[in-house]
């Protein structure tokens, strides 16, 4: 009863308080927006990582310019997911599980790339989603990363906030496909604009 009133308290401060679960100090074993956000930088960053260095030269210096563009947001977000192990497991484990999941996060995606037949698809996904972030207009690394699906299992109990499910690129919403409009009385023959 206690862990279903528990995650309930989590949800209903996420949806009334604009996602500020952090300040929630009695629900110590829940990982905040702001965390959730952060491990969301780390799996697509650890994606990344593998597709610059398995992929080519070309994923190479996306990355590297990714890693320049967004250094600062990386280095904060990365201080972020740092200070929730630490508040989770305390200051040495919480270095331990930290170091664990980074590795295990690109372990994953190496293991991912190099099922027969998928690298090519890996690496085509990810050139999609270094273009999108790369684009001209610089979008904010946090709102960037929670469009991009990712396959990696968060390492704390999100308490209901939860990331996406594999690397796919950008997603900009649903498919729309028109629909033809119906002929109308006195309307030609075939003369809609869609088949």
């Amino acid at each position: 009863m206690t862990r279903k009133i528990q995650l309930s308290a989590c949800v209903l401060l996420a949806a009334f308080g604009g996602g500020q679960v952090a300040e929630a100090k009695s629900l110590g074993s829940c990982a905040t927006a702001d965390e959730i956000s952060a491990i969301q930088v780390s799996a697509v960053q650890q994606e990344l990582t593998d597709a610059a260095l398995a992929c080519g030269d070309k994923e190479t210096a996306l990355y590297n310019r990714f890693q320049t563009v967004f250094n600062k947001e990386l280095r904060r977000s990365d201080a972020v997911m740092l200070s929730m192990f630490k508040r989770l497991d305390g200051s040495v484990r919480g270095n331990a599980e930290y170091d664990s999941y980074k590795t295990r996060a690109i372990a994953h995606a190496e293991q991912r790339r190099t099922i027969p037949g998928e690298a090519a698809n890996f690496c085509r996904t990810a050139d999609i989603v270094f273009a999108a972030a790369l684009a001209p207009d610089k979008p904010v690394l946090e709102d960037f990363v929670a469009g991009v699906p990712v396959e990696e299992k968060s390492p704390v109990d999100t308490c209901q906030i939860s990331v996406g499910v594999s690397l796919q690129g950008v997603a900009a919403g649903p498919s729309v496909m028109p629909s033809p409009r119906p002929d109308l009385p006195g309307d030609p023959p075939n003369q809609n604009l869609f088949p």
